[in-house]
């Protein structure tokens, strides 16, 4: 039987083990678990509710606020304002109430950046366990007019990334590998790339390309980085789409540490940059409104359609097929330095 290594299931296993089993049917249930679509819409009325919950399992470093955010852009991605967290704690033997405490401080300083109210979870000490797991939960509303979904972008439609690539991969990787990293990059990189971490939300980016409108849809890219969420995005809207890899913002510390570690930016976890298929006409207008706010905004690529596939066009001018991640780079670092 096949089996799994670190990281997300198979696209291919998740459609066909995962996905299916849907439980009872609810007409309340607008949205569900799909390829690219990463949060639930749920029916109230006149407003939805969006349910999302992502587990922070590759670090042991900042994993209450890493949780926190990533599940706070998943909902913000449908358009809504997250409003609650729940979290679950799963702690290794021999725990102590001082590494509670950190996770939960961290816990309710990112929820407080985005002004969320931790509501609720569980906590326990889990047996096999070798490092601390947060499961977290976020729920927001949203006016049902208004949500998003990861699957209506259209031919034509501008691809706009904010920020940078690689964000949280960097962030994780400067943390969790640092004695490797200090003496190829360097001190003062090393703690900018840390830092990096501050940027994870996109709870901002979303709600201001919302309000410039013209949005079709947004999608945070996660494990597998930028690549795996064009993908992604491309896949739950039955689209092609074409990227180029010179209108793709890498930052310096990204750049640094992926190269002493010997990773490929683009294919690195990227919570803190936000994808949106936006209407051709109105994209300057959310790339001038993200801009005013100080998130830089950029088109990298156009929605094409499906037959064409899904296209990088690399700096060279070369053209690469872009495809599903196997996994994400920081598991592979992780995997590498285990088995040396």
């Amino acid at each position: 039987m096949r089996s799994f290594r670190t990281g997300k299931i198979p696209i291919d296993v998740l459609v066909r083990n995962v996905f299916r089993y849907k439980g009872a049917h609810n007409r309340s249930v607008i949205l569900s678990s799909s390829v690219g679509e990463d949060a639930a819409l749920i029916s109230l009325g006149k407003d939805v509710l969006v349910l999302k919950t992502d587990p922070v399992t590759g670090t042991a470093s900042d994993i209450g606020w890493l949780a926190v955010h990533v599940n706070a852009n998943d909902v913000a991605c449908r358009g809504a304002k997250p409003r609650w967290f729940l979290c679950d704690l799963l702690l290794p033997e021999r725990s102590t109430s001082g590494m509670v405490d950190t996770i939960m401080r961290q816990i309710d300083s990112a929820a407080k950046s985005v002004d969320v109210a931790v509501v609720g979870g569980h906590s326990e000490v889990t047996p096999g366990l070798r490092r601390p797991i947060v499961i977290g939960y976020m729920v927001g509303v949203v006016p049902r007019k208004r949500f998003v979904t990861s699957h209506a972008a259209r031919l034509g439609d501008r691809i706009i990334m904010t920020k940078s690539v690689g964000i949280e991969g960097t962030a994780v990787l400067a943390s969790d590998f640092a004695p490797r990293l200090r003496p190829r990059i360097g001190a003062k990189l090393l703690r900018e790339a840390k830092g990096l971490r501050a940027m994870i939300s996109v709870v901002d980016d979303a709600q201001i390309a919302m309000r410039a409108g013209g949005v079709r849809a947004m999608h945070d890219p996660t494990e597998g980085g930028l690549l795996q969420g064009v993908w992604e995005l491309a896949e739950a809207s039955k689209v092609g789409l074409v990227v180029h890899e010179s209108r793709i913002a890498i930052r310096p510390e990204t750049r640094q540490v992926c190269s002493a570690l010997r990773v490929n930016p683009l294919r690195l976890m990227s919570s803190g940059c936000l994808l949106i298929a936006a209407d051709r006409l109105k994209s300057d207008g959310i790339l001038r409104k993200l801009r005013m706010h100080g998130i830089p905004a950029s088109v990298i690529g156009t929605v094409s359609a499906r037959r064409s596939g899904r296209k990088l066009v690399r700096s060279d001018g070369t053209v690469t097929e872009i495809g599903p991640s196997e996994r994400d780079e920081v598991y592979r670092v992780i995997e590498r330095y285990r088995a040396g």
